[in-house]
């Protein structure tokens, strides 16, 4: 059991199925990093997606790795009117934006499309790690599949 809110997994899986090259797997993690294991979701936008065309926006207060160093900046995001709204609107965005392409371009190698995406999706240095980590700690690759 990977300890994932069946109503995550299954808004995951249905973002996949919509977009195929946006892995269960990846949503899953990246929720857990982004929401801090669901726990902050602010309009429904667990993953931390900025202004997206088509949702309201709201501003918070939030840190962002700027030449090495953790800032505090204001930032506009995205809400969603609904949890299966905002992991579909993730998929959409990894799927269909051209700076994931040469992510997408290393599946089914879910290491190298995590490594690649990491670097583009956030300022992190140790996002890819941190989202492998909890993609093989949970066996979230067992949601890719179907």
């Amino acid at each position: 059991m990977s300890g994932f809110p069946p109503d995550i997994i299954a808004a995951a899986q249905t973002s996949h199925h919509a977009y195929p090259t946006c892995l269960a797997s990846l949503s899953l993690a990246q929720w857990a990093v982004e929401s801090a294991w669901g726990t902050h979701s602010p309009g429904n936008n667990p993953f931390g997606i900025k202004h997206m065309t088509g949702f309201p926006d709201q501003v918070f207060h939030t840190h962002e790795v700027v030449h090495g160093q953790r800032v505090a900046v204001d930032c506009t995001f995205a809400a969603f009117p609904s949890i299966v709204d905002a992991f579909t609107a993730h998929a959409a965005l990894i799927a269909t934006r051209p700076q994931y392409a040469p992510a997408i371009a290393k599946l089914p190698d879910v290491t190298a499309y995590v490594t690649a995406l990491a670097h583009v999706y956030a300022t992190d240095p140790n996002y890819a790690h941190l989202i492998l980590s909890i993609i093989n700690g949970h066996d979230l690759t067992q949601y890719d599949g179907g």
